[in-house]
């Protein structure tokens, strides 16, 4: 079930922003394959269309400029929407940690949103891989007994000082919903 949440009331997202650098990390990420094919086709393409005119379509005539850029235009395109995409994503990313539960929402065209309990939090671990370490990012992982927590629940593209910020909330957070289920029974 998802519940709406109302974004404007200062949220966590606007306290400890998501860094904008994420959008360059993703778009790369997203793209490399695609760069690679762009300079395959610049470098490579003259010699491919001689071949396949001389072998494999030896009658037909082709316009070897209008052909490789119809093909880097393409490429282009989806680069673009691809930075386009992961602007809107970027943008749209929500999270809040409430006094009881964390709610992550994120996605373009079908947010996913997961909301877990503090009490069911079992750990809160800060972590990079190799892009995030080349573009200052730290992600932000809450694990819990549900697999969807350790698909969803987490919080990437957050500076370090977010990320710590982000855990020691957290941690005081769980702290507090504990001691008030130790207390009221």
């Amino acid at each position: 079930m998802v519940v709406a949440y109302d974004v404007t009331r200062n949220p966590t997202c606007k306290e400890i922003p998501l860094s904008r650098r994420k959008i360059l990390k993703k778009t790369i990420v997203g793209n490399v394959i695609l760069i690679i094919v762009a300079v395959f086709i610049v470098i490579f393409y003259p010699i491919l269309i001689s071949m396949s005119a001389q072998t494999i379509f030896p009658g037909l005539v082709m316009d070897d400029f209008i052909v490789m850029a119809t093909s880097l235009v393409i490429i282009f395109a989806i680069l673009a929407t691809n930075l386009v995409y992961h602007y809107l994503y970027y943008k749209r990313y929500y999270y809040d940690l409430k006094k009881d539960v964390l709610v992550i929402r994120k996605g373009v065209f079908i947010p996913k949103e997961i909301s877990i309990p503090l009490d069911k939090i079992q750990d809160v671990y800060v972590d990079r891989d190799t892009m995030d370490l080349l573009f200052g990012l730290y992600d932000v992982h809450v694990s819990s007994a549900t697999i969807q927590s350790g698909v969803d629940a987490h919080i990437d593209g957050v500076k370090q000082d977010g990320a710590a910020k982000l855990r020691e909330m957290m941690f005081e957070n769980m702290q507090k919903v504990k001691s008030k289920k130790t207390i009221g029974g």
